[in-house]
This record gives C-alpha cells, sequence and structure tokens, in this order.
C-alpha cells in the first residue's frame, strides 16, 4: 500500500501540474473580460482598493497579469507570483514585478512585506488551504488587508440542486475545469480559515445569484439577480472577502 504521505505529495504534484497547464494557456484568462460574473468581481476588488491608500501589492497567482496591471493604474506597486513560467513572462511584459513560485509552498518573500496581499480565485485550488491562509498573513503588513475571492460553494441554485439530489456546480469530477478546483468554500468556513491565521474579516461581498448560463458557452449569463446577492452575499456565486492582519 502507498504510504499516505507519499500519496499525497503525488496528488499535489498532479494538481499543481494539471493547475499550471490548464492556466498557462495563451488564452486561460480570456473570461476575466468576458464573462460579467467575473466583471463584477473584479470590480467590486477595484472600489475597494481605490478607496484605501495605495502601497505594495502582491498578486497570488497572477496568471498572466492582467489584473495586476489594473491594480497597477489604481496606484499600487504590483507583484506577483505564478505556477506557470509562461504566465511569468506575460506578467513581467504587462509590468508586474513577477517570479515562479507555487502558492501551495512558502510564498518566497519576508514577512510583513505587503500592504495587500491579494488572492483571487486560488484557495479552492490548493489542498493544504490552512498552510495557504496563513502564508497569506505572514508576508501581510499589521494593519494590512488580505483579499482571498472564491466560488461559493452555498450559491443559492446550487443549494437547490443538493436538494434536488444534483451535485453542486463546485463538486463535479469529470468537468475539465471545476475538476481543479479541490477545496470549496462556503461564507462560514472562508471566515474560519481566515480568522485560524490571525486575519479579521471586515466585509464579505459577493456578485450576481446566477440562474442560468448559455450551455453552448458557459461564459456567457443569461439570468442572474445581481440585488439578491448584493443583500445576501452568502448567497452569491463567489465570495469576496476582506480581512484585515491584527
Amino acid at each position: 500500500m502507498q504510504d499516505p504521505g507519499e500519496q499525497q505529495g503525488r496528488l499535489l504534484l498532479l494538481s499543481t501540474g494539471e493547475n499550471a497547464s490548464w492556466f498557462g494557456r495563451q488564452d486561460a484568462f480570456a473570461f476575466l473580460e468576458k464573462d460579467r460574473d467575473n466583471r463584477l468581481r473584479l470590480e467590486r476588488v477595484e472600489r475597494f482598493l481605490g478607496r484605501h491608500p495605495k502601497g505594495e501589492l502582491l498578486d497570488v497567482g497572477c496568471g498572466d497579469g492582467r489584473v495586476g496591471k489594473r491594480f497597477a493604474a489604481l496606484g499600487y506597486r504590483v507583484s506577483g507570483i505564478d505556477a506557470a513560467p509562461e504566465n511569468v513572462a506575460r506578467a513581467a511584459d504587462a509590468g508586474i514585478d513577477a517570479r515562479l513560485a507555487d502558492a501551495s509552498q512558502a510564498l518566497p518573500f519576508d514577512a510583513a512585506r505587503f500592504d495587500v496581499v491579494y488572492a483571487g480565485e486560488l484557495i479552492e485550488h490548493l489542498f493544504d488551504t490552512r498552510a495557504f491562509v496563513a502564508e497569506l498573513a505572514r508576508v501581510t503588513r499589521p494593519g494590512g488587508t488580505v483579499i482571498v475571492t472564491t466560488p461559493n460553494l452555498a450559491h443559492l441554485p446550487d443549494r437547490l440542486r443538493l436538494l434536488l439530489g444534483r451535485a453542486p456546480s463546485q463538486t463535479q469530477p469529470l468537468h475539465p475545469f471545476l475538476k481543479l478546483h479541490i477545496r470549496p468554500f462556503t461564507a462560514g468556513t472562508l471566515r474560519e480559515a481566515l480568522g485560524e491565521a490571525g486575519l479579521s474579516l471586515d466585509r464579505l461581498e459577493s456578485t450576481l445569484v446566477v440562474w442560468r448560463r448559455d450551455p453552448q458557452d458557459p461564459d456567457r449569463v443569461v439570468l442572474a439577480s445581481r440585488g439578491l446577492a448584493r443583500l445576501f452575499p452568502t448567497l452569491g456565486s463567489f465570495l469576496i472577502a476582506y480581512a484585515t492582519k491584527g
């Protein structure tokens, strides 16, 4: 029988490789502009950042740098890490101080280095989320902000799917993309994860309650409620958590 530690290591390598391969594609991040839900997610984060003093920002899982470039336009000095060499090169071309690093390992920065640490749509791809959030907190200065966004396991339509005996959208192992999601979160479990790392959740937002997407083009939202997600963010499709390091 395979040693449990060895098995976990093999799974970790498989996950890292699959994620890097998928997100290292040239067009891997086109959905950020195409998908209305993701556009709103980034707009929410930009609005928050725009209201706060500018400083050093780390984009963990920076991809091709298009998100970090938007943060830099707000006045932040942006650094980034990514597990795909192709993305590190693209992010550098976008003006990001990017380096190759695996977010499932210790982050290659000194403690208390950054005013803001942003991890967008990454935590759900990792096995050891406790260690990951602890690293986010470690590299954040006291009084600084950690922003974590992730799909909501308890999205209202997913609650209804489960009630009807169907799998929630975040737990579909045969889906070409969603199979990369390992640790889906609810608002409660995300709050708990942040709290364990010494981070205080100050604000929770969401984007849309998405009732229907185009079956021929999953990036296209057909029917959604913005107001419901604003009033009840724990029911929305994305969770956007803003936490402060004490």
